[in-house]
């Protein structure tokens, strides 16, 4: 790579940077039910300490993922002390890296394939949304790139270092979304075998790689081992159960289609024509490859990331969410890239198709960030899961209790309050020096948080305030329910803060 590449890459990447900061400041990111349950589990994992062989719930009831994400959220913990922004700033750190790897193979087909393939990285709706929120699977669709970038590095040049690499990221990724990590393996095959690369199969490095991945593995299979087998009985109940179902090769294989359509428009910033065009133009370019004699490594295992895993979903009785998608959705910017470059090689009409292509690309993604900046920056968002509203609300209670001890009881359509939970124990105690004497969804429940006692505050000088914060409903009324165990308690006073509605209560001796 030239001077002048790596300082265009390099000015990109920064350009995202700060559009994610800007993004995100304020508290201007997520924390919901899922954030903030990660969050809780790793300031256990931390402070206690005590570690942990799972991770987060997969879409399987009883299977967990590995415990990667949790060990990787420790980082960002540490470092700030529990700030959930920390984690935010680590996922905005692993795009750059991603960014950094995609650019460098694009840029192998020219140069200028760096600019319209940065602008999406920057500028992408589903990309921007994977530093909006720390979730387990983001990591799988920000790393992708890097795990293109190693499995061709090894496939051309052979070194241990790279398919070691490869082993244990996709280690890592069954780790962070299990969903999509189980093809990790046969990627990696498919792309030896495609690349007509067999022989490596008998390297000894190969199958070290393939030991770091078991490594990484590991953790669940303790855990496995150490309650009995639960998690592969939920395995084999989930396909036992799901076998029977009607499996109709047409209906399933238009609800895949949907799914992946629907999660490259957003990746395509939403313009439905163009995604058209685009998926239009790779039948002619793809089915050109193949017949060329000269095959591209780097398509090949692009090929194989996203058309495995198709198949994959295709074939298993899973059900696939767009999150599931981010690896491919990724890798995907490779291909568009390759789109661009077969175009601007063959003749004038396909330089200019190229072209507007390329033009098309920035104009949309100047648009969705001068629109960020024109109707969105600095205006009030009353999205309740947002961590400065939530915020708003824990400062409230606060400054209204001045001081004194109190309850704090919350009410949330997930039913469980991690957020609260969470922000009470660590913002609380960080900003006004204690914690409630009792934070939770209610009075009385069975406790759902591990370790909980651990993290309680003084039950002396209670001054009998009671405050409820109330979240709205969506869908189900359950508020109704959740407000009859307070109707005992005298009311004091109200507050409004946007959609959230904090009540003051005084708890009645008997």
């Amino acid at each position: 790579m030239n001077k002048r590449l790596i300082i265009t890459i390099l000015v990109i990447l920064l350009v995202g940077i700060f559009y994610r900061l800007a993004l995100t400041t304020d508290g201007n990111f997520l924390f919901n039910m899922d954030n903030a349950r990660d969050m809780v589990d790793v300031r256990e994992m931390v402070v206690l300490p005590k570690l942990r062989l799972i991770g987060p719930t997969s879409a399987i009831e009883g299977f967990y993922n590995g415990p990667a994400w949790y060990y990787l959220l420790a980082i960002p913990f540490m470092l700030s002390g529990g700030d959930p922004y920390a984690s935010i700033l680590m996922e905005i750190g692993l795009w750059a890296i991603g960014g950094f790897f995609l650019l460098k193979l694009v840029s192998r087909w020219g140069s200028w394939l760096v600019v319209p393939i940065g602008i999406i990285w920057v500028a992408s709706n589903y990309i921007v949304l994977t530093n909006l929120y720390a979730f387990n699977p983001n990591p799988v669709t920000l790393l992708s790139p890097l795990f293109i970038y190693l499995l061709v590095e090894y496939l051309e040049k052979k070194k241990a270092i790279y398919i070691i690499s490869t082993w244990f990221l996709a280690g890592l990724f069954f780790n962070f979304e299990m969903n999509f990590g189980i093809f990790t393996p046969l990627i990696i095959l498919a792309s030896v075998i495609l690349t007509k690369n067999i022989k490596l199969l008998n390297q000894k490095w190969f199958w070290v790689g393939v030991l770091s991945f078991i490594l990484t593995l590991m953790p669940q299979v303790l855990f496995d081992l150490k309650h009995q087998f639960i998690m592969s009985r939920a395995i084999l109940r989930h396909l036992s159960e799901n076998s029977g179902l009607g499996f109709h090769l047409i209906d399933r294989f238009q609800i895949i289609a949907s799914s992946f359509y629907n999660t490259f428009l957003p990746t395509l910033m939403n313009h439905k024509i163009f995604t058209s065009v685009i998926l239009i133009l790779f039948v002619p370019v793809i089915y050109g490859f193949f017949k060329a004699k000269k095959k591209e490594t780097i398509v090949y295992a692009s090929l194989s990331f996203i058309f495995i895993p198709f198949l994959g979903y295709f074939i298993l009785p899973v059900t696939v969410n767009p999150w599931h998608l981010g690896g491919e959705m990724a890798v995907s910017l490779i291909l568009i890239a390759f789109l661009l470059k077969h175009l601007m090689s063959r003749g004038i009409q396909n330089k200019i198709i190229s072209l507007a292509l390329v033009v098309l690309i920035a104009w949309f993604g100047f648009l969705n960030i001068i629109n960020f900046f024109i109707q969105d920056f600095g205006k009030p968002n009353l999205d309740p899961s947002l961590y400065k509203n939530e915020i708003a609300a824990v400062d409230y209670v606060y400054k209204k209790a001045e001081g004194q001890n109190f309850k704090v009881y919350t009410f949330m359509p997930s039913v469980y309050d991690y957020p609260y939970q969470y922000l009470f124990w660590w913002y609380g105690r960080k900003k006004y020096g204690y914690i409630p004497t009792e934070y939770a969804y209610a009075p009385n429940k069975p406790q759902y948080i591990g370790s909980k006692d651990k993290f309680e505050g003084s039950k002396e000088n209670f001054s009998g305030l009671v405050f409820l914060i109330k979240e709205p409903n969506r869908g189900h009324d359950w508020k109704s329910g959740w407000e009859a165990d307070y109707r005992f308690m005298e009311f004091l006073s109200s507050e409004k803060l946007g959609v959230i509605d904090i009540e003051l209560r005084r708890e009645v001796t008997k």
